[in-house]
């Protein structure tokens, strides 16, 4: 009896590690399954140029991330500098040109502002218009206002045949026509009070504009 059963004994542990040794190699073959792998390399991005053109009377580029109020290396020209007016000599009213040119890769929008107040006791009774060549379109210049403040940010528009806020890019600097630009015509005037504010003799005023180009 005790060698039947030692026999049996055997036969279950037999099984059993054969059992074990199956369950081992599938196990085995599980980790050492195959990989395969591809990869696409040498993909790469680039930005578009913002850019525009301020022109005077010579070309002048824009300064990303610097604000061009003021003085300074790199500003564009003054738009007119008027000496001598009074009330009679016909000095007044006087016009300056400004040619804006999208001259980058980018589409943009513009906008024209005059962030510091006009400096100078004369200001208060001078007028200052703004006109481009797409007069009444969405985005409009100034009306004739009093230089005596700040004036807010105003959308402008390029000059294509249905102006739009959306400025083409890649236009050619000084042109300031068509859906890469626009001309913008400033007027400075009398106001009402320059004729008889004796206290405006040897006075002056100096204001800044600015246009900002926003990617679009």
């Amino acid at each position: 009896m005790e060698i039947r059963k030692s026999r049996r004994s055997l036969r279950v542990a037999l099984v059993l590690g054969t059992a074990v040794a199956g369950t081992a190699l599938v196990g085995w073959g599980g980790l050492a399954a195959w990989n395969a792998y591809t990869e696409n390399a040498g993909n790469s991005v680039a930005a578009g140029t913002l850019l525009h053109n301020n022109y005077v009377t010579s070309n002048c580029a824009s300064v990303i991330g610097v604000a061009p109020v003021g003085t300074g290396p790199g500003w564009c020209s003054a738009m007119m500098t008027i000496t001598g007016a009074d009330p009679v000599n016909n000095v007044l009213p006087a016009t300056g040109v400004v040619k804006i040119d999208n001259t980058g890769t980018l589409q943009s929008t513009f906008s024209m502002s005059m962030p510091s107040a006009p400096s100078g006791s004369l200001c208060g009774d001078l007028t200052l218009k703004v006109t481009s060549l797409s007069t009444g379109a969405p985005g409009t210049p100034y009306a004739a206002t009093a230089l005596s403040t700040t004036m807010g940010a105003t959308a402008v528009d390029n000059d294509a045949g249905t102006p739009s806020a959306l400025w083409s890019p890649n236009g050619t600097a000084g042109t300031g026509t068509g859906a890469t630009g626009n001309t913008f015509t400033f007027t400075v005037a009398a106001g009402t009070g320059f004729a008889t504010n004796y206290a405006d003799a040897g006075q002056s005023c100096t204001f800044s504009i600015l246009f900002t180009q926003t990617a679009a």
